[in-house]
Order: C-alpha cells, then structure tokens, then sequence
C-alpha cells in the first residue's frame, strides 16, 4: 500500500514545508499520509489545506516526546483533535521553549564570530522551532559547511561539551503523562519505533508494550529489525492493537536520507487505520486503500 503514517515537517524537525510533502507524496503516487512533528500540532491547519489541494487523506497526528528513568523516547498520537486547547498549549509552550535555547545558541555563535542575523535563522525555521538541524542549515547556506555534514556535525556543536551547548530545559511529560493528553484529545496512543527503545532499555521496552492505556505500535519503521517486527506483530495480535508504519521523513535532516513512501506497508495495516482518515475525498476510496 503506497501510504506513509510518519513524517516530518518544518513545524518541527524537517527540512520542507508540509506543502512540498504532500507534493512530493502525490507524486510517488501515496494514497493516505500523516504528518507526525514533534510535541506540535501547529501545522495541522496546513496539512487540511495539503490534502485538498493534491486530494490525499490525511490522518490528524503528533509524534510526543515522554521522558521515563532519565531517557527521553517517542510517543505517537493518531486521530487527535487539531483544536485541543491542552495540545495548542502545549504546542506553544514547546515553541517558545525550544526558540529560546535557539536565541542563547546564535548568540554563542555571533560571539564567535559567525556573523548571521538572528532573523535569518528564525526564517529558516518555517514556522516551527528552530532545531539545531535548522541552525546548521543556515551556516551550510552560508558555505560554513557542507549540506550534507549537517547530521553529521550537530555532535561536534551541540553536544556534550560542544562550543554551542545549551540544556534543553522543556519539561518533557512521563508516558502515563502523554498517553493521558492523547486520549483526552481523542487520539489513539502508538509506541513509536520501539526497536530504538529496546536498544536503550529492554525493561523498559517490555514494560511499554504491556502498557494498558497503548493503542498501537509502530512495526514498519527503519529502526526495527525484522526480529523486533515480528515481536511487536505478535503483541499487536495478542493484544488487538493498531498496527502503523512510515518513512520517518525528515527531508535533509536525517542521517539517511529517505522519501515519503519509502516504507513499504502490508494491505491489511489499512483496515485498522481508514477510520482515522481525514479528508476522504470520495466514498470509492475505501475500495482503493484496501
């Protein structure tokens, strides 16, 4: 099925609009899409106008960061309300958070001589908050390196110790926290790439997927090893949960690069997702997504 269930926009961490992702999903020939940006549901407005202009469904989604024993992992949302007054304000407490760190960053940068306005950075923002990825991009528009050295180098300027440090002092919700936010806007709870949190912690890992408020998990994402698919398949049957997958779709910002669709999902994932699709452009559809 051509559909893709997680991507990223410049609302968070992306590099495209979410205009040019639904472009670029029509043209790969997606029949459904959700875009998924990180603990923001400010960009929802402009994906209901994406999918009427290019006539691809879309499901309503967040990707939410929780934060569990000290270490931060993802939690999708799916069918959530795009009015929720808790998710706006949360959405932009995040965006103010999180540009805040920025302006301390480019200060530290025009200190040291890299003489780029603080306009500009905010520009390539697109909206949403202005990522390291993001402050990278501008330095690489002004030849201070190379596109490609992005990912590669926001260790070497952000990280532990890095010239342009800077704690992130968002308070990031528990699990049970987040799942309860979902829920109360109406969305389904899904575990996101699981085989990332099983690397980090198998306890926890497990802990999660018996997790009575869980909804669903993510099986078909590039971060789970086919001997993790299988697992979460059998505790998706075992349980009765929703079944999800996509691309993860940054545009430049990601390590491996990938396009929307890149993810090949199975037929039978649809069934259990085409209720949450918003912007059914005709009742044939069904017949075509199935």
């Amino acid at each position: 099925m051509k559909a893709d269930f997680h991507m990223h926009s410049c609302f968070s961490d992306g590099s495209e609009t979410i205009m040019q992702i639904f472009f670029i999903a029509k043209e790969r020939g997606l029949k459904a899409a959700a875009i998924t940006d990180h603990d923001t549901i400010l960009g929802m407005k402009e994906e209901e106008k994406a999918s009427k202009k290019y006539c691809i469904p879309y499901i309503p989604a967040a990707e939410f960061t929780a934060a569990e024993k000290r270490m931060k992992f993802h939690v999708l949302g799916y069918g959530i309300d795009p009015e929720n007054p808790e998710l706006l304000r949360y959405s932009n407490c995040f965006l103010e958070q999180m540009n805040e760190r920025s302006r301390l960053q480019i200060r530290k940068m025009q200190r040291d001589g890299i003489e780029i306005e603080e306009k500009e950075f905010f520009e390539k923002a697109g909206g949403g908050p202005l990522y390291r990825a993001k402050l990278l991009g501008v330095l690489a528009d002004h030849g201070i390196l190379k596109r490609e050295e992005i990912m590669e180098s926001l260790h070497s300027y952000f990280g532990k110790g890095a010239p342009y440090e800077e704690e992130d002092r968002f308070h990031y919700r528990s699990f049970y926290e987040v799942c309860t936010m979902i829920k109360e806007a109406g969305g389904n709870v899904v575990l996101a790439h699981p085989g990332k949190i099983k690397r980090k912690d198998v306890q926890l890992y497990h802990a999660l997927l018996r997790e009575e408020c869980l909804d669903g998990v993510e099986v078909y994402h590039h971060d789970n090893p086919e001997d993790v698919r299988a697992e979460l398949l059998a505790v998706a049957g075992d349980r009765h949960l929703m079944v999800t997958g996509g691309s993860d779709y940054h545009g430049i910002y990601m390590k491996k690069p990938v396009l929307p669709g890149a993810e090949e999902l199975p037929e039978e994932m649809a069934e259990g997702l085409k209720h949450l699709l918003s912007g059914k452009r005709t009742n044939s559809f069904d017949s075509t997504f199935v």
